[in-house]
């Protein structure tokens, strides 16, 4: 084996690196929960698609896209605080488990009430709603879960090899909702939506051990609670990953309220096409999972996390700049390659940056940041409904890049990283 490996020049590398990237494989548990993530991200997809697109048929207005998707945004702000403690206390294969039954059960009302023919804004609403807060649940523990089976060493190539998974999962859920609201309406969409989840959390319940970095001593979730709270008045470096989650999430995440408004009014491609336009985006998450385990040496992350937010940004211009189908989804894949990268980053980062008993509300802190996705969603329908999607784009994408290069003057400790 040496000799082959001394022989095999770039080529050993590359296989080297590759053997790295998927070498979590060989922990059982992780191969389940990567599956599991498969099929529950298929559901994911399948919903962000027919959620904006039934929105928009029933309102006509890209605002009210953008108070749905900040209705399922919203949860996070809250849940974020509870969610950490609530996964650093209780086993979080309990906890992914009752949160996927959960998005089980209001999927199946809401295709009960659609086939049923009641079809209105508030049920939609407060299902998107009752969705986020189970998600918010759902993305805390499995992110935990996932560093818990693979240890430290590896835990940005276990973070990235489960965003790869919700990104498989994406693209192919938006693709079936797409065509399925074409051919059957939307209520099989939801009934689709809803076996999906069922698979996603029948599939958890083959997962046998706690992981290798589980906390063997665990505090009250009261404690939890009391001490996240100290951990940020005493973590400036959790503190500034909180402010850059944010500043992505409100600048850069929120352009996709654009995209049923870019598929009907701008494009004119319909349900099928809103599903093509998301199942891009979810591909260039994809690629960014391949970008990020790519550079998961290079020491200076902060640097790196702030160069690929001002990318991010460069890239809604680029969006903006659109006069075809094809070049707007070249663009959408390319944002969303800077999305991947700096939600890997930041999960890791997180995680990294507290101690092992910790790491739940770590991720906590995550949800929180993209709680205030819903600031970003509901400014960024406004600005596309009082001047146009393009308009809005070039405006978020602007300041976006703009506010990486100020964090990185003014959040010294952070470039440090």
């Amino acid at each position: 084996m040496e000799q082959n490996e001394t022989k095999g020049g770039p080529l050993r590398h590359l296989g080297s690196g590759f053997l790295g990237f998927v070498d979590a494989f060989r922990y059982a548990d992780f191969r389940v929960l990567w599956i599991s993530t498969v099929s529950n991200q298929l559901g994911l997809g399948m919903q962000q698609v027919v959620l904006g697109w039934l929105v928009f048929e029933l309102t006509g207005s890209v605002g009210m896209v953008g108070v749905m998707f900040a209705m399922r945004s919203a949860p996070n702000l809250v849940v974020g605080f509870i969610a950490g403690p609530v996964t650093d206390r209780i086993d979080r294969r309990l906890v992914m488990r009752a949160s996927v039954f959960g998005m089980m059960a209001v999927s199946l009302l809401g295709a009960i009430f659609l086939f049923a023919g009641f079809l209105a804004i508030w049920p939609i609403m407060l299902g998107t709603f009752l969705l986020g807060i189970f998600q918010a649940f759902y993305m805390t523990s499995r992110q935990v879960y996932a560093y818990d089976i693979v240890g430290s060493e590896a835990a940005v190539r276990g973070i990235a090899l489960i965003s790869l998974a919700q990104r498989v999962g994406g693209i192919f859920g938006a693709l079936i909702a797409g065509a399925l609201i074409d051919l059957w309406g939307a209520a099989a969409t939801f009934l689709v939506m809803t076996i999906s989840y069922a698979l996603g959390a029948l599939v958890l319940f083959w997962l046998r051990r706690a992981g290798q970095s589980a906390p063997v001593e665990r505090e009250t979730i009261w404690e939890n609670v009391v001490n996240y709270f100290r951990a940020l008045g005493g973590n400036r470096i959790m503190v500034s990953l909180m402010v850059t989650t944010a500043a992505v999430e409100m600048l850069g995440f929120s352009h996709q309220v654009l995209l049923p408004v870019l598929a009907k009014d701008v494009f004119f491609v319909g349900a099928s096409g809103l599903g093509v336009l998301t199942a891009f985006r979810f591909l260039g998450g994809a690629l960014g999972v391949f970008v990020a385990s790519a550079l998961s040496q290079v020491r200076r992350r902060g640097v790196m996390l702030l160069t690929f937010i001002a990318l991010f940004g460069g890239g809604q211009i680029l969006l903006s700049l659109s006069t075809t189908l094809w070049t707007a989804l070249v663009f959408i894949s390319l944002i969303n390659v800077m999305a991947s990268v700096t939600d890997i980053l930041h999960q890791s980062m997180l995680q990294l940056s507290v101690p092992n008993q910790q790491r739940g509300r770590a991720m906590g802190s995550w949800i929180v940041g993209i709680g205030t996705a819903p600031v970003g969603q509901l400014q960024i329908g406004y600005l596309s409904g009082l001047a146009s999607p393009k308009i809005a784009l070039v405006v978020n994408g602007t300041v976006l890049a703009v506010l990486a290069v100020a964090m990185g003057v003014v959040m010294p400790r952070l470039r440090r990283l």
